[in-house]
C-alpha cells in the first residue's frame, strides 16, 4: 500500500509537522503505490454506484443514514479495512496527531459522479463531533487523510479547497492520484460539484487522538492496533 518501507513514510513526513500545524493542513504527493490506488479507487467507485439507490434511507453506522459521502465504508466493504488501518497510516496519524497511540473514527468513501451535483459547505469536520468547543479548545485533535484516488488537477472536478490557517488564502488543492492531503479537524474545507465528464473519487481516513467515537454512536471508538 503506502510506501512499504516504514522507515520511507517516515522520513517523508517527518519534517512537515511543522508546516502541518501552522497550515492546517499538509498536501503529500505521490505515496501511495499505483496499485494500491487502482485497487482503492475501484472499491469507491463501486459503493458509490451500489448505493446511490438508497440515499436517503437509515443506516445503523456512522451518521445513522445514507447519503453520497459513504460514511464507515469499510464496514460497507471490508476489503477496505486493510486500507484505513494499514501501518503507514498508523505512522502518519502518529506523526501529525503528535500522539504515540491514535484512535480509529472513520472511513468515508467521497466519490463524485460526473454531474451528480455533490458538493461540500465549507465546514470543519469537527464541527460535527458531539464537543467541537473541547476540539477547538485543544481537548482532542482530529485528522482527515484523504487518499486522493483520481487526478483533481482539473477545477471542473471540484478538488478540495482549504483554508490556510497561516495566510489566510482559500488553497485550490490540485492533488494527483497516489498523493495524500491531511486536513486538520478544525480547518476549513469546500469543494464544489464535478461538473466534468470524468469521476473524481477520495478515500477519507479520519483518526483522533482521543476516543471520540462513543460521542456519537455508529463511528469507530478503538485505539489503532
Amino acid at each position: 500500500m503506502l510506501q512499504e518501507d516504514k522507515m520511507d513514510i517516515k522520513k517523508l513526513i517527518e519534517d512537515k509537522v511543522d508546516s502541518f500545524n501552522k497550515q492546517g493542513y499538509i498536501h503529500l504527493k505521490n505515496v501511495i503505490e499505483p496499485n494500491i490506488v487502482a485497487e482503492t479507487r475501484n472499491l469507491a467507485i463501486q459503493l458509490r454506484k451500489k448505493y446511490k439507490g438508497q440515499e436517503g434511507q437509515d443506516r445503523t453506522e456512522g451518521g445513522g443514514i445514507f447519503w453520497k459521502g459513504l460514511e464507515m465504508a469499510s464496514i460497507l466493504d471490508t476489503r477496505l479495512w486493510g486500507l484505513y488501518t494499514h501501518p503507514n497510516m498508523k505512522e502518519i496519524a502518529k506523526t501529525f496527531l503528535q500522539i504515540e497511540e491514535p484512535y480509529l473514527y472513520n472511513d468515508q468513501v467521497v466519490v463524485k459522479l460526473p454531474n451528480d451535483n455533490f458538493h461540500f459547505h465549507e465546514h470543519c469536520d469537527n464541527d460535527h463531533v458531539v464537543d467541537p468547543e473541547g476540539a477547538k479548545q485543544g481537548k482532542f485533535k482530529t485528522i482527515n487523510c484523504c487518499q486522493i484516488l483520481t487526478n483533481m488537477t482539473d477545477p471542473e472536478v471540484g478538488p478540495l479547497c482549504v483554508t490556510n490557517l497561516d495566510t489566510g488564502d482559500k488553497d485550490i488543492i490540485l492533488a494527483n492520484a497516489g498523493d495524500i492531503v491531511i486536513i486538520d479537524g478544525n480547518t476549513p474545507h469546500t469543494s464544489k460539484p464535478n461538473t466534468s465528464s470524468k469521476i473524481r473519487a477520495l478515500y477519507a481516513c479520519v483518526y483522533s487522538s482521543h476516543p471520540i467515537g462513543k460521542f456519537k454512536s455508529g463511528f469507530y471508538n478503538e485505539k489503532f492496533q
